[in-house]
């Protein structure tokens, strides 16, 4: 067990784990619509996706750094910001800097089918505000907190590209002007990460995001 514990603990078990973990993150909902429970067009099914990633993603790391690791979870980011003038301020020109080229891609045809909800008001705000704020929430934990910090003692600041890379890899198949622009922003969110000591900042741009690129699509 000693030496299972020590395995998980080096940066390459890191990787792996949290890569499986993202894989298997929406199995759940999968799971209910092969069964019959609801369809992939329902709400219901995006709600026990973010459901099913906050188990997987978020839940799980947290037990892995409290009973494997013997760590606190804030030192993985699941704390406060550092210094919460310079987070705000950080925070608010991540948004500034992408705010633009979210504009942009939200006019995009190919962004337009791929992230349409729908003429349902009700469908968005529940989809935009609750199961994207929970999915994103859970996300970046994994993300920018668990495999950001569990790397950096050893890899430093070659974990920007690295975590960037992972990220980017699991973003295939949406839309081609997405891939490359989740590179660069998620090197953007680990920079958060690093100068705040804290995951939090990085949702919140991540969710803020999500949310105009949806409100571009279902009212523009």
């Amino acid at each position: 067990m000693k030496v299972t514990k020590e395995i998980l603990k080096t940066p390459i078990a890191i990787i792996i784990l949290s890569s499986i973990l993202v894989f298997f993150s929406a199995w759940p909902a999968f799971f209910l619509v092969n069964y019959g429970v609801f369809t992939q067009e329902d709400f219901w099914f995006l709600f026990m996706v973010a459901l099913g990633a906050f188990g997987i993603i978020f839940l799980m790391p947290v037990f892995i750094i409290k009973k494997i690791f013997n760590k606190q979870t804030s030192d993985f980011g699941l704390c406060l910001p550092q210094k919460l003038n310079q987070a705000i301020k950080l925070t608010a020109i991540t948004i500034l800097i992408f705010l633009p080229i979210t504009f942009f891609l939200g006019s995009q045809s190919a962004f337009r089918e791929y992230y349409a909800l729908g003429q349902n008001t009700y469908y968005f705000l529940a989809f935009s505000i609750i199961s994207s704020g929970l999915y994103y929430f859970s996300e970046e934990f994994l993300f920018r907190g668990f495999l950001f910090f569990g790397l950096w003692d050893k890899f430093k600041f070659h974990s920007f590209w690295i975590i960037s890379l992972i990220f980017t890899l699991f973003h295939l198949g949406k839309p081609s002007l997405e891939v490359p622009l989740t590179f660069f922003l998620s090197l953007a969110l680990c920079y958060l990460s690093f100068k705040t000591k804290s995951f939090i900042p990085a949702v919140i741009v991540h969710f803020s995001l999500a949310l105009v690129l949806n409100l571009v699509v279902f009212f523009l």
